[in-house]
């Protein structure tokens, strides 16, 4: 059953995504500035792990989440929609065996899917609330389901060339007091990169197509 406000009779998660909009933000976006070395790294192909999110400071950042960054070939516009691409994520995605989307409201969507987490249930069914910003951020937070909470979003930046763009993509994952937050994170480390990876292999299919 899907809650819906009184006075409105819009879904209640609309309510929560309308009063995020007019929230101030906590910190300027700023795309992450690189030194030499870094830049080689991107350059070859590489993910990065981050110190911090874009929207955060290196003295006030939130340590739970875990923040990689990699250059992606193609157009923003492909790159935007490969990574919005709920329907069909799990057939790009590891760790994504299933995705559906149940509502959509404009830039505003309701999606259910289910991944690999890891902990002792492995897998896990859940709801994210998005807020999209067409071809520059996706944000999503928790809306139900057999994990503790969900937060995160996606950035994309101009690139070194028209042809190349800097993605950000950020995650915090609270799966319960089974799985432990450093376990958690450990496992983000080495799935988020695998995520780009899946993310870069589907635009340049895309791309050729």
């Amino acid at each position: 059953m899907r809650l819906r406000c009184e006075f409105t009779g819009w879904p209640v998660w609309r309510i929560w995504m309308l009063a995020l909009c007019v929230a101030p933000a906590t910190a300027e976006e700023v795309a992450p500035v690189f030194d030499e070395s870094r830049l080689r790294q991107l350059s070859s192909g590489e993910t990065l792990v981050l110190a911090h999110r874009p929207d955060e400071t290196p003295k006030k950042c939130d340590g739970r989440f875990v923040t990689t960054a990699r250059y992606l070939r193609g157009t923003r516009e492909l790159i935007w929609n490969t990574i919005n691409d709920k329907e069909n994520a799990a057939k790009f995605i590891d760790g994504v065996l299933e995705s559906t989307v149940l509502e959509r409201e404009g830039n505003h969507i309701l999606v259910e899917q289910r991944t690999h987490v890891g902990g002792p249930k492995g897998n896990y069914r859940y709801r994210l609330k998005h807020e999209l910003t067409p071809m520059t951020r996706a944000v999503f937070a928790y809306a139900g389901g057999e994990l503790k909470d969900v937060e995160g979003a996606w950035w994309i930046f101009d690139g070194p060339d028209p042809q190349n763009f800097l993605v950000v993509y950020s995650l915090r994952i609270d799966a319960g007091f089974f799985a432990p937050q450093p376990i958690v994170r450990a496992g983000m480390r080495q799935s988020m990169p695998k995520t780009m990876e899946a993310i870069a292999r589907e635009v340049a299919r895309r791309l050729a197509k």
